[in-house]
Protein backbone atom coordinates (compact mmCIF):
# COMPACT_ATOMS: atom_id res chain seq x y z
CA UNK A 1 0.00 0.00 0.00
CA UNK A 2 1.41 3.40 -0.95
CA UNK A 3 0.77 6.58 0.87
CA UNK A 4 0.33 9.95 -0.85
CA UNK A 5 3.29 12.24 -0.61
CA UNK A 6 3.02 14.89 2.10
CA UNK A 7 2.38 18.47 1.08
CA UNK A 8 5.51 20.57 0.61
CA UNK A 9 4.69 22.77 3.60
CA UNK A 10 3.13 21.75 6.89
CA UNK A 11 -0.37 23.08 7.53
CA UNK A 12 -0.56 26.25 9.55
CA UNK A 13 -3.05 24.63 11.90
CA UNK A 14 -4.39 21.21 12.66
CA UNK A 15 -3.33 18.49 15.06
CA UNK A 16 -0.54 19.91 17.17
CA UNK A 17 -0.87 23.42 15.73
CA UNK A 18 -3.06 26.17 17.20
CA UNK A 19 -5.70 27.71 14.94
CA UNK A 20 -4.68 31.00 13.33
CA UNK A 21 -5.67 34.07 15.28
CA UNK A 22 -7.39 36.92 13.46
CA UNK A 23 -4.96 39.57 12.32
CA UNK A 24 -5.11 42.54 14.69
CA UNK A 25 -3.41 44.82 12.15
CA UNK A 26 -6.32 45.21 9.76
CA UNK A 27 -8.69 47.29 11.93
CA UNK A 28 -5.78 49.51 12.94
CA UNK A 29 -5.00 50.15 9.28
CA UNK A 30 -8.56 51.23 8.63
CA UNK A 31 -8.55 53.54 11.65
CA UNK A 32 -5.21 54.98 10.52
CA UNK A 33 -6.50 55.56 7.00
CA UNK A 34 -9.65 57.28 8.29
CA UNK A 35 -7.70 59.52 10.69
CA UNK A 36 -5.14 60.38 8.00
CA UNK A 37 -7.92 61.15 5.51
CA UNK A 38 -9.70 63.43 7.97
CA UNK A 39 -6.47 65.27 8.76
CA UNK A 40 -5.76 65.64 5.04
CA UNK A 41 -9.23 67.04 4.42
CA UNK A 42 -8.80 69.51 7.28
CA UNK A 43 -5.39 70.58 5.96
CA UNK A 44 -6.76 71.14 2.45
CA UNK A 45 -9.59 73.24 3.92
CA UNK A 46 -7.15 75.33 5.97
CA UNK A 47 -4.86 75.81 2.98
CA UNK A 48 -7.80 76.80 0.80
CA UNK A 49 -8.98 79.37 3.31
CA UNK A 50 -5.46 80.76 3.71
CA UNK A 51 -5.02 81.00 -0.06
CA UNK A 52 -8.37 82.73 -0.44
CA UNK A 53 -7.52 85.19 2.32
CA UNK A 54 -4.10 85.94 0.83
CA UNK A 55 -5.70 86.99 -2.44
CA UNK A 56 -6.98 90.12 -0.70
CA UNK A 57 -3.92 90.93 1.41
CA UNK A 58 -2.55 93.48 -1.05
CA UNK A 59 -5.82 95.30 -1.69
CA UNK A 60 -4.95 98.14 0.67
CA UNK A 61 -1.78 99.14 -1.22
CA UNK A 62 -1.80 102.79 -2.17
CA UNK A 63 -3.88 103.78 0.83
CA UNK A 64 -2.85 104.81 4.30
CA UNK A 65 -3.79 101.33 5.58
CA UNK A 66 -1.28 99.60 3.27
CA UNK A 67 1.90 98.28 4.83
CA UNK A 68 5.32 98.22 3.25
CA UNK A 69 5.44 94.43 3.39
CA UNK A 70 2.45 93.99 1.10
CA UNK A 71 3.15 96.89 -1.19
CA UNK A 72 6.76 96.24 -2.15
CA UNK A 73 7.50 95.09 -5.66
CA UNK A 74 9.28 91.83 -4.78
CA UNK A 75 6.20 89.67 -4.19
CA UNK A 76 8.19 87.32 -1.98
CA UNK A 77 5.67 87.62 0.83
CA UNK A 78 2.93 86.54 -1.53
CA UNK A 79 4.86 83.48 -2.70
CA UNK A 80 5.52 82.42 0.87
CA UNK A 81 1.97 83.12 1.99
CA UNK A 82 0.29 81.45 -0.98
CA UNK A 83 2.50 78.43 -1.60
CA UNK A 84 4.07 77.82 1.81
CA UNK A 85 1.10 75.90 3.23
CA UNK A 86 0.72 73.80 0.06
CA UNK A 87 4.41 72.90 -0.02
CA UNK A 88 4.22 71.99 3.68
CA UNK A 89 1.16 69.82 2.97
CA UNK A 90 3.02 67.96 0.23
CA UNK A 91 6.01 67.46 2.54
CA UNK A 92 3.69 66.20 5.28
CA UNK A 93 2.07 63.67 2.94
CA UNK A 94 5.50 62.39 1.89
CA UNK A 95 6.53 62.17 5.55
CA UNK A 96 3.45 60.16 6.49
CA UNK A 97 3.65 57.81 3.51
CA UNK A 98 7.35 57.11 3.92
CA UNK A 99 7.02 56.72 7.67
CA UNK A 100 4.04 54.40 7.43
CA UNK A 101 5.27 52.27 4.54
CA UNK A 102 9.04 52.22 4.85
CA UNK A 103 9.59 52.50 8.60
CA UNK A 104 6.30 50.80 9.54
CA UNK A 105 5.56 53.32 12.29
CA UNK A 106 2.27 54.81 11.05
CA UNK A 107 1.17 56.71 14.16
CA UNK A 108 4.61 58.19 14.71
CA UNK A 109 4.72 59.16 11.03
CA UNK A 110 1.27 60.75 11.30
CA UNK A 111 2.42 62.83 14.27
CA UNK A 112 5.56 63.88 12.40
CA UNK A 113 3.45 64.74 9.35
CA UNK A 114 1.18 66.98 11.42
CA UNK A 115 4.24 68.80 12.78
CA UNK A 116 5.74 69.18 9.30
CA UNK A 117 2.44 70.52 7.99
CA UNK A 118 1.97 72.98 10.85
CA UNK A 119 5.16 74.76 9.81
CA UNK A 120 3.59 75.90 6.51
CA UNK A 121 0.55 77.81 7.81
CA UNK A 122 2.63 79.13 10.71
CA UNK A 123 5.20 80.51 8.25
CA UNK A 124 2.43 82.03 6.11
CA UNK A 125 0.74 83.69 9.07
CA UNK A 126 4.06 84.95 10.40
CA UNK A 127 4.90 86.36 6.98
CA UNK A 128 1.61 88.22 6.74
CA UNK A 129 1.07 89.35 10.32
CA UNK A 130 4.56 89.17 11.81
Amino acid sequence: MSFPSPPPYPPSYGPGFPPPSPSPGRPHRVVFAVVAGLLLAAAVAVDGLLSFGMLFAGDSCGTSAGTARFCDDSGVWMLVAMFGPWVALAAAVVTVVLGAVQVRRPWTALTAGVLVYAAGPALALFTVFG
